[in-house]
């Protein structure tokens, strides 16, 4: 039950000292998705017992109908999940830089997933590095920070450099010049050759525009800068990673 409870927010402008605090893991809707899955979790946990008492006393059709609905109630508690994780990560994304990426309100477990081929996608890109935004355990139980640590041992475990913001506590900034995707675990690729990767342009303020359209041979075209697109420069790279949210639970 330990990644179901584990839960894990866009804080500052480069130009900005004071930290901003967006965590859509507050909100109604997300909180409520949360609940109905835990509440799942539990009345699968419940089937369960009942079809293994139900198997020892002999009864085996019995048991066999409740284990089934125990399959049915699990498939609902991840789909609540899944939503869940969905929600929160399309909220706080949605104004995120392209080196951003913010984890707050995804369970370990999908963070770190997700952050796996984030961060082979931005090496892959030839990105210099990526911010995390991991929060400081204010919104987690008990205070207690959990997707810092987990993000921690991810990197220390492929050996990139990452460091806390000086401007940010809250932000894990991996560095990621000079890294090769051959250092990374070929795993982390795992769920991206299915989806569309973004065509990427980058003009004067350094933020790219991102066009849904299939690559070949991985090569990334220059496309014209538009102004009239500002708005939507990131709003591409949003949907490659919820798209990788979806991966994350349909492969399971």
């Amino acid at each position: 039950m330990t990644d179901i409870i584990n839960r894990g927010a866009k804080l500052f402008d480069d130009n900005e000292t004071t930290e901003r605090d967006y965590n859509h893991a507050t909100d109604s809707e997300y909180k409520r998705l949360r609940n109905e899955a835990d509440k799942l979790y539990k009345k699968k946990q419940q089937l369960s017992q009942q079809s293994q008492q139900a198997y020892k006393s002999g009864d085996k059709q019995q048991a066999h109908e409740l284990s089934e609905e125990s399959k049915r109630v699990l498939s609902q508690a991840e789909e609540c999940n899944r939503q869940a994780a969905q929600y929160v990560f399309r909220e706080n994304n949605e104004d995120s830089g392209p080196d951003e990426i913010d984890l707050h309100g995804l369970y370990v477990k999908e963070a770190e997933w997700i952050l796996e081929r984030r961060i082979y996608h931005a090496v892959n890109t030839q990105q210099s590095h990526l911010n995390v935004i991991v929060g400081k355990g204010l919104h987690s139980a008990n205070g207690v920070a959990k997707i810092k640590p987990a993000v921690d041992e991810l990197c220390d475990k492929v050996r990139l450099n990452h460091y806390i913001d000086p401007k940010n506590a809250g932000v894990l900034v991996i560095d990621l010049k000079n890294v090769n995707v051959n250092q990374l675990p070929s795993d982390w690729s795992q769920g991206l050759s299915n989806v569309s990767q973004p065509q990427q342009a980058y003009h004067g303020t350094g933020q790219p525009q991102y066009n849904q359209q299939p690559q070949h041979n991985n090569q990334y075209q220059q496309q014209p800068y538009n102004n009239n697109n500002n708005n939507n420069n990131n709003n591409g790279l949003v949907e490659l990673v919820l798209k990788l949210v979806c991966a994350c639970f349909n492969n399971k």
